[in-house]
């Protein structure tokens, strides 16, 4: 067990609002501004996209830390199994739809797509399942626990 309490505990469709709205508000100008961002060229383009992309990423880790500092062991417990069991069986279920796709060629028609669009596909499908394991596994170890 960890000696770490949590700060004020944050509980409610108030404090849940409030972190889910805090985030949609860092996407949303991350969004707009690397938009904006899209019609700069060149490598100022691409710098003042990866500061304003790493700016946000740095924003939601300070919210996933604060966040974090606020929960209850057993919040955090349920977080990190989840985590680590779903996390990892989506990445292996990931890991195998694409060594499958990889290897099978021929058979599925990828050479139309664009070798960024590839990549971000390869991201989306491993992310996804990643997080489909931790939904699945997250609910597992509260129905056990409760």
């Amino acid at each position: 067990m960890s000696n770490v309490k949590p700060k004020r505990p944050i509980a409610g469709a108030k404090a849940f609002a409030a972190i889910m709205g805090l985030s949609l508000l860092v996407g949303g100008v991350a969004g707009i501004g690397t938009g904006f961002a899209g019609e700069l060229s060149g490598p100022a383009g691409f710098a003042v996209t990866l500061v304003i992309t790493a700016v946000a990423m740095a924003a939601a880790l300070g919210l996933c830390v604060w966040w974090w500092g606020r929960i209850d062991e057993a919040a955090r417990e349920a977080h990190k199994w989840a985590w680590w069991w779903g996390g990892c069986t989506g990445m292996a279920v990931g890991g195998a739809l694409l060594l499958t796709i990889t290897s099978r060629e021929g058979e599925l028609d990828l050479a139309g797509m664009a070798a960024d669009q590839a990549l971000v596909s390869g991201m989306l499908l491993m992310l996804t399942c990643q997080i489909i394991g931790y939904g699945v596994a997250w609910l597992v170890w509260w129905a056990k626990r409760r």
